[in-house]
């Protein structure tokens, strides 16, 4: 899930499984830097589907008004990180707001940030987490905003637009599809669709990208690095050598096994991870010039070392330890440094996988990080009881709930970077048609669509965002009358089988 993502570093979705906000959107002259963003907080329901249980717990928000002369409203969704005021101000969701004369939000996740239902992440206390929890949080906001209460009842009546990127992304879908009544049009951007417990593909279009951006050679070199790197450390001086020269804050000398998968997790695939799903125009081939730039050394294991240390996100060290990460996200508090990771971990272990292990041969990290690394994570880091069966049963119930890549609902439009690790999850373009849009740039990474129509990576972005725009536009404005009376049919029988489905495993 996983630049100017960087300096954000926590231990997403966002990059293998780490959780980070989408990045500040890049100032454009028509931004709102000057505009005014209030912090506030609703009360919403601790477990939306159960009538006798009344506790709730406040839910964080941003909101602009500057644009607001309609009555509508656009909702930029959080998802697994804190929200912070600089997409109130600029980004495509800006934009939106701006061009509709309409209301900006910015909602917060449960458990994320200041959205705090319990006292703790303890496993008890992380039950009342889920997807479906968070879409009826977002529905509950809904109404709230559009009541009396809310602004003398001033956007009662309006137009809904959700806009998010990644697993906020798909949140809009699957609000959309869960919500049809309250939500009138979805963007998103990057949003993957489909839960699999073994994710290989995200390591195999990191590959891809690296070959095409950076050059054979550059695939090539990295491959022949790992293969000496691996054999390095079979030897009796190998793994002191490969601390020294990969800065490790511990030594490698009598490593374990999960040992060394944490050394190439965190230090080798979830690096290349940052490279390939955040980056920018020039980051891979600049990153394969270094990999391959033999002025630094003949031995490529030296220069895939000085690379991957010169990187923000293996600063001060790489902590390859697994006895150190247990001990970091076993901490329960949600001011614990790995606090957020430790929640997003829960949703993995409960609800979708997505684990980026290196089991298929079409990548260049052998067969260092295996999927089972994830299971003893999930027993390790949240309980013992977190085994496969229960992973297995969550992916199955996520899929059921909102049918993974088998359906996607009207109104909503999508954009999959053709470079982003996370597009094997997301629809195809295959999946588009006149209701639902789907739209796959070359060469575009992660979440970069919600980014301002002034900063855009390449000319076929720009005409994209241009495209989401006006469709986004056309359903806020019901210029497409023709087809609401067909898709009333198809939302009705979705709003009763989604309520009996929650009914089922609520």
């Amino acid at each position: 899930m996983y630049t100017y993502y960087r300096y954000l570093l926590l231990l997403p979705l966002a990059v293998g499984l780490r959780t980070l906000e989408p990045p500040p959107p890049v100032p454009a002259s028509r931004d709102g830097s000057n505009d005014t963003v209030t912090e506030g907080f609703i009360y919403v329901r601790l477990n939306q589907f159960a009538a006798t249980n009344t506790d709730v717990f406040p839910m964080r928000y941003y909101y602009n008004s500057r644009h607001a002369r309609s009555t509508n409203i656009v909702i930029f969704i959080g998802g697994e990180w804190r929200i912070s005021e600089g997409w109130m101000r600029g980004g495509l969701a800006y934009e939106l707001a701006a061009r509709e004369s309409a209301a900006l939000f910015y909602t917060e996740h449960r458990y994320y940030g200041d959205t705090r239902p319990t006292n703790t992440t303890s496993p008890e206390e992380l039950k009342y987490l889920s997807v479906d929890q968070a879409l009826a949080d977002l529905a509950q906001f809904i109404q709230t905003v559009q009541s009396d209460s809310f602004e003398n009842g001033w956007y009662r009546g309006g137009k809904v637009a959700l806009v998010g990127c990644s697993y906020a992304g798909s949140m809009g879908t699957w609000m959309r599809l869960a919500y049809p009544h309250l939500v009138d049009a979805v963007f998103s951007d990057s949003g993957p669709l489909h839960a699999q417990e073994d994710f290989p593909e995200y390591l195999e279009v990191i590959a891809e990208a690296l070959r095409v951006q950076g050059g054979e050679t550059c695939l090539s070199t990295v491959q022949e690095a790992m293969v000496d790197l691996v054999a390095l450390l079979g030897t009796p001086d190998g793994p002191a050598t490969v601390s020294e020269q990969f800065n490790t804050c511990s030594s490698l000398q009598g490593a374990t096994a999960l040992d060394l998968a944490t050394f190439f997790w965190y230090g080798i695939t979830e690096t290349f991870a940052y490279l390939v799903q955040y980056a920018t125009p020039g980051d891979i081939s600049n990153a394969c010039t270094a990999l391959q730039n033999t002025q630094i050394s003949t031995n490529p294991v030296t220069r895939l070392a000085a690379w991957i240390s010169a990187q923000p996100s293996t600063q001060p060290c790489i902590e390859a330890e697994y006895r150190v990460q247990l001990a970091l996200h076993t901490n329960t508090s949600y001011d614990a440094p790995q606090a957020t990771m430790r929640v997003w971990l829960y949703q993995t272990c409960v609800e979708y996988g997505w684990y980026q292990s290196t089991t298929s041969p079409r990548q260049p990290f052998l067969s260092t990080v295996p999927l089972e690394y994830f299971h003893q994570m999930c027993k390790d880091f949240i309980s013992e009881y977190f085994d496969e069966d229960l992973l297995r049963s969550g992916i199955q119930r996520t899929n059921l709930l909102f049918a993974g890549l088998d359906f996607l609902p009207d109104r909503v439009i999508s954009v999959v970077g053709g470079h982003d690790p996370w597009s094997p999850m997301g629809p195809k373009a295959t999946h588009s048609r006149h209701l639902a849009p789907v739209y796959v740039v070359p060469e575009i990474s992660h979440c970069r669509a919600i980014q301002s129509t002034e900063n855009s990576d390449s000319e076929a972005l720009a005409q994209v965002q241009h495209d989401v725009l006006n469709k986004m536009s056309e359903w806020l404005t019901d210029r497409e009358d023709d087809m609401i009376s067909s898709a009333h049919a198809v939302t009705a029988s979705i709003i009763v089988g989604f309520a009996a489905i929650v009914a089922l495993f609520a």
